[in-house]
């Protein structure tokens, strides 16, 4: 925010692209009191969010982070020590979760409940990596080049920040009241640093500067996708933002990009292996999420203060403002101010969308998996960093002025009323954030109460569910009562996942390629219950199933009933074939759904992503008059992707496991290998022969993980090492060169 008398000469914006340096003579306090701006924020957040601490019921996404840590911790348990990739159960009828979404906050996390316990360490986590937040914008800062008095102003302004949308790096992001984007806070502490060591790189500055930059950009891509593909793109920024030694800056950005896919490249590889069964939801297609809003609706977000101070007066907003007209009037002498506007910039045309930039964003690979509403998240650090710059200048402006008007006044009191000024400033917006966190502290208080009574009465209940088994179970739909069936503020189909419960409700949470067919579970058919193994209904007293169930047990208010299914594995009769891909599951197969065929207890097989579909068992023009056969649950380990039975075939047949597709399922009939096929709605399916059969269901996860993170580790040593042994090796070539020449002379 000032600049003390000796380093303001140094702190002129530089005419070339090297990195400025403070003077280091004069007085230390204009070294050390930005640090007071950074401790100030980092403070009101561990205080004002401690209630995040607080062991309780998620009401949000947090619900399937944390029965992602669950998982890994059990998997740790049972000896496997590095559980990249398996079989996760719980929501959307199984899914390689794992392997098809970012874990390493999971996994991370996991380990440290080891010591600390699972549910404390899911808070903590949280809870620290948005408290600490400004530490990162700080250090990213100062990475960057930017003064420590302009890194400490971004750094006060962090915890401040407020949309319209909820989903930016604000509090509602990450709070129990608010979204819960846990995987997201993750790849928000680490974007400045990765902005930072990456910048460094291709600037060509510091030592060991493409290891440090390849790692942290990798590591924030294994930490949450969106984050680390705009990271990515952020280095294109990084290389034009000066034409002069662009080809040189050019080929240290390849270095940093490659270094750093090849650091994520065991998060990354198997992800793309297996693309083609990465749900794309028709429930996001051509939404706000995933295709955002357009450049109108951002401009008017941007201009009226809603996307940093919704809500309120537009203290940010203002600082903002003030940062990009300073930039924009260093424009052409300071290349870090091209940087933050440039960053600005393309964040804006992501957040924008394809409504305005389809014709751009459409070129980027893997385009139609961004969900570009989320790009807000690039224009408020950005933006943050820039009311940094604003807030910085506005008080060495102030300070000069003081110092000639009033020479013999102390720059140390003139920075201390600064520093006050901009607390004072700033003052409506830590009131707003801190009134937020109390509301978040007080829901949660209530939570805890529901959780103590109502919740006690639910557990009697779900612990019933846990030792019998042999089912998942239903509470509800987000578009039915299960909106209204909640223990305090959770929905009851929410709270099973919490429980690690095999349940059918709680929608679109997962990639699941079931998850669209899920949404339209029909809860008044019979066969709807037989399809997907829903063994078990929850439901408030005053309710009764819409179909035959017998009422197991009552705890309070709640009812549990069983209703009849043959388990996990059925014996089925395929007719006709169901065309379908990611991108329209449900859309292709409810009208087989619908259809009398799957009311006779037939399935069809389905030609996925252009595939051919297995053929169907019974002939086109057969009418069976009884059952394809009999099937019994043998072992079921769920959580270990282990489903094994014994059936009856009375005619050929599919034996069909009521989970999800993929890849990695690997079936044996009798002992011997068969190959699996995609069924309607998109089960796992194996043709058998008439007769009895012993068939095993077994997700074997992805192998080459070794090799990936062999290939990520060499990189890294490569890269630590290769410039230090390239210089030697051509200095004694130099240096021999210059002997030989010396020798020819004389």
């Amino acid at each position: 925010m000032i600049a003390p008398p000796q380093s303001r000469v140094r702190q002129a914006q530089p005419a070339v692209d090297a990195k400025p340096r403070e003077v280091p003579t004069g007085p230390r306090w204009p070294r050390y009191a930005p640090w007071l701006f950074v401790a100030v924020a980092c403070v009101f957040g561990l205080v004002t969010m401690s209630g995040e601490l607080t062991i309780v019921q998620p009401v949000n996404d947090e619900a399937l982070h944390f029965e992602m840590v669950r998982w890994a911790t059990q998997q740790i348990h049972e000896g496997n020590l590095l559980p990249f990739d398996g079989w996760f159960p719980y929501l959307a009828l199984g899914n390689a979760q794992f392997s098809h979404y970012q874990s390493l906050p999971h996994l991370i996390t996991a380990y440290m409940s080891l010591v600390f316990g699972t549910d404390s360490t899911e808070r903590w986590a949280g809870y620290l990596l948005f408290a600490l937040f400004p530490l990162s914008v700080y250090a990213g800062s100062r990475l960057m080049g930017w003064s420590s008095w302009t890194a400490g102003a971004a750094a006060l302004v962090s915890p401040l920040l407020v949309s319209v949308t909820g989903y930016g790096y604000e509090s509602f992001s990450y709070t129990w009241l608010g979204n819960g984007l846990w995987s997201q806070e993750w790849g928000m502490f680490l974007l400045p640093l990765a902005w930072g060591f990456s910048w460094r790189a291709v600037q060509g500055t510091g030592r060991g500067k493409y290891a440090l930059a390849a790692l942290v950009v990798g590591i924030t891509i294994a930490m949450h996708y969106l984050t680390g593909y705009f990271t990515l793109l952020s280095i294109g920024v990084f290389v034009i933002v000066v034409w002069r030694g662009l080809l040189p800056r050019i080929g240290r950005a390849a270095v940093v990009f490659g270094g750093a896919a090849l650091v994520a490249a065991w998060v990354v590889v198997p992800l793309l292996t297996d693309a083609a069964y990465f749900n794309d939801s028709i429930f996001n297609q051509n939404t706000f999420w995933l295709n955002s809003s357009g450049a109108p609706q951002a401009l008017q977000w941007l201009f009226t203060g809603q996307l940093f101070d919704s809500g309120r007066f537009p203290i940010v907003s203002l600082l903002v403002a003030v940062g990009v007209v300073v930039c924009a009037c260093r424009f052409r002498s300071d290349v870090r101010a091209r940087v933050l506007l440039g960053l600005m910039a393309m964040s804006f045309v992501l957040f924008s969308g394809r409504p305005t930039f389809g014709f751009l964003i459409n070129l980027l690979p893997g385009n139609a998996d961004l969900f570009l509403s989320r790009y807000m998240m690039g224009m408020q650090l950005a933006g943050d960093m820039l009311a940094g710059v604003g807030l910085a200048w506005a008080g060495e402006s102030v300070f000069r002025l003081v110092r000639t008007l009033r020479p013999r006044v102390r720059p140390v009191a003139i920075a201390a009323g600064l520093v006050a000024a901009a607390l004072l400033l700033t003052l409506p917006a830590w009131l707003n954030r801190a009134a937020y966190a109390a509301s978040d502290s007080a829901s949660i208080a209530t939570q805890v109460e529901s959780d103590s009574t109502d919740g006690a009465a639910l557990n009697v209940l779900i612990n019933d569910i846990t030792s019998r088994g042999g089912g998942r179970t239903y509470a509800g739909l987000p578009g039915n009562w299960g909106a209204q069936y909640v223990i305090g503020q959770v929905p009851v189909y929410e709270y099973l996942a919490d429980h690690n419960v095999d349940e059918l409700g709680f929608v679109l949470r997962t990639s699941s390629l079931l998850t669209d067919n899920e949404a339209y579970f029909n809860q008044a058919d019979p066969a709807s219950y037989q399809l997907y193994n829903v063994r078990y209904v929850l439901m408030p007293s005053g309710m009764t199933p819409p179909v035959p169930a017998t009422l197991l047990a009552t705890s309070g208010r709640h009812q549990l009933w069983l209703i009849a299914t043959s388990g996990y594995l059925q014996v089925v009769d395929t007719s006709g074939v169901v065309e379908a891909d990611r991108s329209d599951m449900a859309a292709q197969m409810q009208p087989f759904l619908r259809s009398p065929a799957f009311q006779q207890g037939e399935l069809a097989t389905v030609a996925f992503d252009g595939g051919t579909a297995a053929a169907p068992t019974l002939p086109a023009t057969a009418t069976p008059d009884s059952p394809a056969g009999s099937s019994t649950d043998a072992l079921i380990e769920e959580q270990d992707g282990y489903f094994a039975g014994t059936v009856t075939a009375n005619r050929t047949a599919a034996v069909v496991l009521k989970a999800t597709f993929d890849p990695g399922w690997h079936v044996t009939v009798d002992g011997q290998a068969a190959k699996p096929y995609m069924v309607v709605p998109g089960f796992v399916a194996v043709t058998v022969g008439p007769g009895t059969h012993t068939v095993i269901f077994q997700y074997v996860g992805y192998s080459h993980y070794a090799l990936l993170l062999g290939i990520g580790a060499v990189t890294l040593l490569l890269l630590g090492f290769g410039p230090w042994i390239w210089r030697e090796k051509i200095g004694r070539l130099v240096k021999r060169r210059r002997v030989l020449i010396g020798r020819g002379a004389a």
